[in-house]
């Protein structure tokens, strides 16, 4: 509960605005935290913020009642600044009569039409292949709907719901109190005869369908599809068939797709990427495979008599890629990037024979010079203990660096 001085309530601070704040400002941060704590939009938000908020709109939007607040505060409101008030006015400058309920200042403000629920988002893990040929899921959905029977009301006839009589239907309770000699105090709370709704009901007609609830709820099979070409992330959208509340339209439902990593295929926008190990011999002879696509057709993939694939080198087929979205029969380029695997050694009989169809400079034996030293490659071999000895010497020889320039910086 929020106490208010007699000096009234902030309604700059209400608003989360400066004092020189423009008209727009002002109107731009009232809608924005209207929505936040609308009793239908948020039923966890404190009753009387959303009344503290649309009387500081109330008062800020108009050029005439801001000036005046900001010379006298809040009471300036009633009496133009131009005295105090005695503890009976300031119950009828909240609105009500001293002692009573709520009255015209402490209703909800009114809008020009039913507002819309809130969007439901749930994510749908799809594969690769659902998203090149297209897909058809179907989801069980449990929601609210307004009931029919009484047809949101929560009673079998409307005589039977009536205003509150605690609250004057404002479904907040003022409570005013005098603390001190000249000093009140005023505290707002959510009226415990209608738990803020502002209205009560005849027990002996209320609704069997939904036991005063108003709304009931609703199981139901929705179908998703998955258009060929769909990307990650992508949103499908059903239209009003979130919850639904009487003077709430039902808000909508969004799916967001989530592609899910594929085992061959790797997507790139509209490409896809296979990556292929291919021997030495095939880089340099020619390759043929065969890669099952993701709509189960099987190609055949060669390369041209001749030629010779890099190791790292990416070749294309043309459209066999992902379709494009809404327009499936345009695809995108299917790409294969070799990985040529080296044999560890070559047998002596075939080394002739490539040098012959390749090759080599060095095929004819070199001739050693006097001062040239024959030495063959061999694979590297690092032992701990002998780099410990190389590092450990290297250690004493810088050791022995320093101390001699220690040594002739200390002549001098």
């Amino acid at each position: 509960m929020k106490a208010t001085t007699i000096m009234g309530r902030d309604f700059y601070a209400i608003l989360e605005v400066p004092k020189n704040a423009s008209a727009d400002e002002i109107r731009t941060s009232y809608k924005k935290l209207a929505r936040k704590f609308h009793p239908d939009l948020n039923p966890n938000a404190p009753p009387e913020k959303f009344t503290d908020i649309n009387d500081a709109y109330e008062t800020l939007s108009d050029a005439n009642k801001r000036e005046l607040f900001d010379k006298f505060g809040e009471e300036g409101m009633k009496d133009n600044g131009s005295g105090g008030m005695g503890f009976e006015d300031f119950g009828s400058f909240f609105g009500f009569p001293f002692g009573g309920g709520g009255g015209p200042s402490g209703r909800r403000h009114q809008h020009s039409g039913p507002q819309k629920g809130e969007t439901v988002r749930q994510g749908l893990p799809v594969t690769l292949e659902e998203l090149y040929n297209g897909a058809t899921r179907k989801i069980r959905i449990t929601r609210t709907r307004i009931c029919k029977p009484c047809d949101g009301i929560g009673a079998t006839k409307k005589e039977a719901v009536v205003e509150c009589k605690r609250c004057n239907g404002v479904g907040i309770i003022n409570e005013v109190r005098q603390v001190a000699p000249g000093f009140v105090t005023q505290s707002r709370r959510e009226c415990n005869q209608c738990e803020g709704a502002g209205k009560t009901m005849d027990k002996k007609f209320i609704c069997k369908s939904c036991n005063g609830k108003k709304v009931v709820s609703e199981t139901k099979t929705i179908q998703v599809d998955i258009d060929k070409g769909m990307k990650n992330e992508q949103k499908i959208v059903f239209e009003n068939e979130a919850d639904e509340r009487p003077g709430v339209i039902a808000g909508d439902i969004q799916f967001i797709l989530q592609e899910k990593s594929h085992a061959v295929f790797k997507r790139d926008g509209q490409n896809l990427i296979v990556k292929k190990k291919i021997s030495l011999s095939e880089a340099l002879t020619g390759v043929e495979f065969v890669v099952n696509h993701l709509d189960k057709r099987k190609l055949l993939i060669k390369s041209a008599k001749g030629e010779v694939i890099k190791p790292g080198q990416i070749k294309q087929i043309k459209n066999e890629g992902m379709p494009q979205y809404r327009n499936p029969f345009d695809k995108g380029l299917l790409l294969i990037q070799f990985d040529v695997e080296f044999p560890e050694k070559i047998p002596m009989d075939a080394i002739q024979k490539l040098s012959a169809v390749l090759g080599n400079p060095n095929a004819t034996k070199m001739e050693i010079d006097s001062d040239q030293e024959e030495h063959y490659l061999e694979e590297p071999v690092f032992d701990s203990s002998s780099k410990g000895q190389q590092r450990q010497a290297y250690d004493s020889d810088d050791e022995e660096d320093h101390r001699g320039q220690g040594v002739s910086c200390g002549t001098q």
